[in-house]
């Protein structure tokens, strides 16, 4: 659903860049999805003037799995698998030379995350923000408080936003948010699981389909009142200009 956009340089033309639909870039393969998208238009990119501050959120769409284990709950057992999410752990990285942190927000609205997420910014100074998904407390996100059983627990269900980051544009160029995973040179799983805990739901392992990240152009470009700049391609690693195949 990605679609191509221009490559962002210095001088290139700023465009009009359409509405889509919010956090529909990622597929819905049965595996969960997790991406870091831009909410007010949907998109993979930003594109912010210097000193400009805007949001990213992280979407986390559970996947189609069901498995054997349930909670033996009255009236009815809890589901275990991937589409029902008790627990999770992720981090969001961001190049601290380039975007400053500003505040970060959880969702804990029961339409989406009925879970309460706690956010981890003990090295937000490194660039990453942590955001862990452990149970359902009164008050909500207050680990201090009550924590709901398993069998009162609101799993993790339904497609929509778990964590946002409120962002500024500190330096010129281009840069990328994206979610810390098995693969970087500091290893991390990015994961979740059920209420019955194992296994973990995880790239390594299948259950995470797609993990998706956004592009942003800090640039004085970007605060033109005609629009943004388009991106090609560049979330995929690709570095060809929309002029080069769009004459």
């Amino acid at each position: 659903m990605h679609c191509t956009r221009a490559l962002a340089l210095a001088g290139v033309a700023v465009v009009m860049l359409a509405a889509g639909a919010v956090g529909a870039q990622s597929s819905t393969a049965p595996g969960i999805d997790v991406e870091v998208y831009n909410p007010i238009n949907g998109s993979n990119s930003v594109c912010v003037a210097p000193a400009t501050s805007f949001w990213v959120n992280v979407l986390v769409r559970p996947g189609a799995g069901t498995t054997s284990c349930a909670k033996a709950c009255v009236p009815s057992p809890v589901p275990g698998g991937s589409a029902n999410i008790a627990t999770g752990a992720i981090d969001v990285l961001f190049d601290p030379t380039r975007l400053g942190f500003v505040s970060a927000e959880t969702n804990t609205g029961p339409g989406t995350a009925a879970i309460d997420g706690l956010i981890q910014t003990q090295d937000i100074a490194q660039g990453r923000l942590g955001w862990a998904l452990a149970g359902d407390w009164t008050p909500n996100a207050d680990p201090t408080g009550t924590m709901a059983s398993p069998c009162a627990m609101g799993l993790l269900t339904t497609s929509g936003w778990v964590l946002r980051a409120h962002l500024s544009g500190a330096s010129q160029g281009l840069t990328t948010v994206r979610l810390r995973r098995h693969t970087d040179s500091e290893p991390f799983e990015l994961s979740f699981a059920d209420v019955c805990g194992s296994p973990a739901f995880t790239e390594s392992s299948g259950d995470i389909n797609e993990v998706v990240p956004t592009v942003v152009l800090v640039d004085a470009a970007c605060a033109a009142p005609s629009g943004v700049i388009f991106f090609d391609n560049l979330e995929r690693g690709s570095a060809v200009a929309w002029s080069a195949v769009n004459p």
